[in-house]
């Protein structure tokens, strides 16, 4: 565990990960951790949904890795069958990704409607996430998938801060943490497929609003 950081009780522990849970007369009673600590538990909470629950149509004869493979216009391997969602490994900027959003869910169901509907335009996700955890809310535009540099950035507000993802030079994804401001301007610079001037961007008296010029 490198950082516990303590916010109204939750401890959020870093770099580990659950071993197994310990438990007697068919209660819980502690959770033992990959570095071999153990915390005394009453209650345990699972998050399930990392891995893709593809099993349908893999035995139904489909193309599948951790998902199902899909071109880019939600065709699996057999063209008479499309799948969206989570489940979906779709092509993108010259990989497959897995795209677990609600708005790609709905932006890629609405694509292959179109496609059914007889057009041929193929899905171009421009992905966005977002997650509140009390009083952090973490915003996400792009994807950072095979960076290969990244540039931190202190936001306005105390507390808030940003990090920017470049692939080859390339701007790709930006992380906003309790800063709007750059959430915004990031996502719009990545729908405009610009690339911000990286001394600009690693001034904190740089106005993001200028990078959009």
């Amino acid at each position: 565990v490198r950082e516990i950081h303590r916010s109204r009780g939750v401890d959020i522990r870093e770099r580990t990960g659950l071993h197994r849970l310990i438990g007697e007369d068919g209660r819980v009673t502690g959770a033992e951790l990959a570095d071999g600590s153990v915390i005394p538990v009453d209650i345990v909470i699972v998050g399930i949904g990392v891995a893709a629950n593809d099993a349908l149509a893999h035995d139904a004869g489909l193309e599948t890795a951790n998902g199902i493979i899909v071109d880019s216009h939600g065709r699996t391997s057999d063209p008479a069958i499309f799948a969206m969602g989570d489940c979906a490994v779709l092509p993108w900027q010259g990989m497959r990704i897995r795209l677990e959003s609600v708005q790609n869910a709905v932006d890629q169901a609405e694509a292959v409607a179109a496609i059914l509907a007889g057009s041929s335009e193929p899905y171009d996700p421009r992905p966005w996430f977002w997650s509140d955890q009390y009083d952090v809310k973490l915003q996400i535009a792009g994807f950072g998938l095979g960076h290969d540099e990244t540039l931190v950035r202190p936001g306005q507000r105390e507390g808030s801060v940003s990090v920017w993802y470049f692939r080859q030079g390339k701007f790709i994804a930006v992380d906003a943490i309790n800063d709007a401001k750059a959430y915004v301007t990031g996502k719009k610079l990545l729908e405009s497929g610009t690339t911000p001037d990286r001394a600009k961007l690693a001034d904190p008296d740089t106005d993001l609003k200028s990078l959009l010029a």
